[in-house]
């Protein structure tokens, strides 16, 4: 008896902790979106106008306005593009602030966002790039990040959400990160953090596979210039439905936990392209504390679990065959 009251006792007080915990992390999220939604401007933005208007800095940002605005009867004035240029990046300021909580990092670089009316040929795309270089140190070739890039058009970048999908990329894609990951995270704070209503999450289980069985997440590039397909929707959904649920398995630490053992290792900074999602689940795995292995070859991801040795080697390996390369091409000039 005393030992069935004991048992009792203890699940008890285990299920307290799980609801205090819960509770916590929920209330977390909802000053999250509150500090958003409400707009706390920082204390220094540091926003500095050019006088004709066509390049506005602040601390983290440097912002331009592209040709085809230039003549567009909203912007073409200096007054003009100086005043709207202003609000824009001290409302980025903000929005990079809210970044910085959720993730526990920032990029080292400033951001240069470029405005236009019409990008790519239309008004329904924003892009996010990583400039990066490869350069040898000591024997290795190291990716080392030059700059960071975001362009929208007009209506994409006044909304809200669009612009907390973009600059996650640009917090996040400095790692090199799997496209499927890379766009749900992007996706993960576009709704739960800004309010977007544009993606839902779905059913793991409810699995779109390529003809050789695998899941259809996995082989995304995330590259839409050639247009979307049947599954685009599908893989933006399904990519942050699996964020999500790892956050909401190990709480709200852990994405900043993630980021923090990848940058203290710094083996991205080795990889010839993106990161394998082998590499990726040996850093979740890490910061969960337990195999997540399982769990996504449960959801037909084509994975190994890999030791950090295990990783260098394969890095050592591609680089060797990219340095042949670069000789072979550079013999056949």
């Amino acid at each position: 008896m005393g030992l069935a009251w004991i048992f009792l006792t203890g699940c008890t007080i285990l299920q307290e902790l799980q609801e205090s915990n819960l509770k916590r992390q929920q209330e977390t999220r909802v000053r999250m979106k509150e500090r958003y939604v409400t707009f706390e401007a920082p204390d220094d933005t540091g926003v500095n106008v050019s006088g004709d208007g066509l390049e506005i800095d602040s601390v983290h940002y440097k912002l331009s306005f592209g040709p085809d605005l230039h003549q567009h009867p909203d912007y073409d004035t200096p007054t003009e593009r100086q005043q709207i240029g202003h609000g824009s990046l001290v409302f980025m300021e903000s929005l990079y602030q809210f970044l910085y909580r959720i993730f526990g990092f920032e990029p080292k670089h400033k951001i240069h966002v470029i405005l236009h009316d019409i990008y790519r040929g239309t008004k329904l795309m924003a892009t996010t790039t990583i400039h990066a270089q490869n350069r040898m140190q000591n024997g290795q070739i190291i990716k080392v990040i030059q700059g960071i890039e975001m362009n929208f058009p007009l209506n994409m970048f006044g909304e809200r959400p669009v612009r907390a999908h973009e600059l996650a990329h640009a917090f996040t894609n400095i790692y090199l990160l799997p496209a499927w990951f890379s766009e749900g995270i992007a996706v993960w704070v576009e709704v739960e953090y800004a309010k977007g209503k544009d993606h839902r999450s779905v059913d793991l289980n409810e699995i779109k596979l390529t003809l050789d069985g695998l899941n259809a997440a996995q082989e995304w590039s995330g590259d839409l210039d050639a247009g979307a397909d049947a599954l685009t929707q599908w893989r933006y959904n399904y990519c942050y439905t699996i964020v999500a649920e790892i956050k909401d398995r190990f709480g709200e630490d852990f994405y900043p936990k993630f980021f923090k053992l990848m940058e203290e290792d710094k083996l991205y900074q080795r990889l010839p392209g993106n990161m394998p999602t082998s590499f990726l689940v040996y850093y979740l795995s890490q910061a969960a504390g337990e195999d997540l292995v399982p769990f996504f070859q449960s959801l037909k991801f084509k994975i190994q679990k890999l030791s950090r040795d295990e990783i260098l080697k394969a890095i050592q390996q591609a680089n060797q065959t990219l340095r042949r390369q670069k000789r072979n091409d550079e013999s056949e000039e």
